[in-house]
């Protein structure tokens, strides 16, 4: 269980748990003024918090204490961790108030606009006032929920975002190409950017067959943590790697490939 499960979760993840959907979260006023910078600020609001992220965590002489202020302060910013498409799909079941709204990361890396971000809770309401002329869209339960299984079967990561934790107010589904989170992440080995997933992959010996040295599963992963093996002809994990967000299985056509829990694996429990 991740550390912000154990203090948020009550038993359960912590983006499951329902008390952090609640009106009340936002009674808390530096949340609320969070929020109101990422609404308010938009693209800037990125722009700024990833330049200094980013510059000051790459400096050798400074790196160790800004990791170290990094870890301390993430919970009380915009930070987030990446979630199954089963676990987004049950997101949105506690979650109301669903707007897509435009991928910042992908707006800051390569200047394109794309509505990918699935907002909910306050920002609907919070856009709207501060930003009334901005792009967004409202969809229903429903929408979403198809948004997701398609986004899940082009390969978008899904990544649940907190403004302050322990309250989600977005699920993103980015591409590692442009996504600021891992730009922090890596190379400056930042976990606090984002975490990882609460599982890892299992590749079934019984049903893969490797494709035959061309595995797609292999080419779907953005982490390095799938590899085919010519000795045995499969596909093999590294689950030290894996970071739980199951892309690979839409790739896989035999269905050899399956979500376990983090904690079932040695080398993985623990590494977020």
């Amino acid at each position: 269980m991740c550390e912000f499960c154990e203090k948020h979760g009550h038993g359960n993840r912590w983006y499951l748990n329902p008390d952090n959907y609640s009106d009340e979260m936002m009674a808390d006023r530096d949340r609320q003024k969070l929020v109101e910078e990422i609404c308010g600020y938009g693209i800037d609001y990125y722009i700024n918090f990833s330049s200094k992220v980013t510059g000051l965590a790459g400096w050798p002489a400074l790196g160790t204490a800004i990791k170290a202020a990094i870890k301390r302060l993430a919970p009380k910013q915009h930070g987030g961790q990446i979630v199954s498409l089963e676990d987004s799909l049950e997101i949105i079941s506690i979650a109301n108030n669903f707007v897509l709204l435009p991928c910042a990361c992908k707006r800051l890396v390569v200047n394109k606009e794309e509505l990918c971000c699935l907002n909910f809770g306050p920002i609907r309401d919070m856009q709207r006032s501060l930003l009334p002329d901005g792009p967004m869209e409202e969809i229903t339960l429903a929408e979403a929920r198809e948004y997701l299984v398609g986004k899940d079967a082009e390969g978008r990561i899904h990544q649940v975002l907190y403004a302050k934790a322990p309250m989600p107010v977005c699920i993103c589904n980015c591409d590692l190409q442009w996504c600021t989170s891992f730009k922090q992440r890596f190379p400056h080995n930042i976990p606090e950017a984002v975490f990882k997933g609460h599982e890892v992959i299992v590749v079934s010996e019984e049903l893969c067959d490797g494709c035959g040295g061309d595995a797609p599963c292999v080419e779907r992963c953005g982490f390095g943590a799938l590899a085919y093996d010519e000795e045995t002809g499969k596909v093999m994990v590294d689950h030290a790697l894996c970071f739980g967000c199951g892309l690979c299985r839409v790739a896989c056509a035999r269905d050899a490939i399956a979500l376990l829990s983090r904690s079932l694996v040695p080398v993985a429990s623990g590494n977020w």
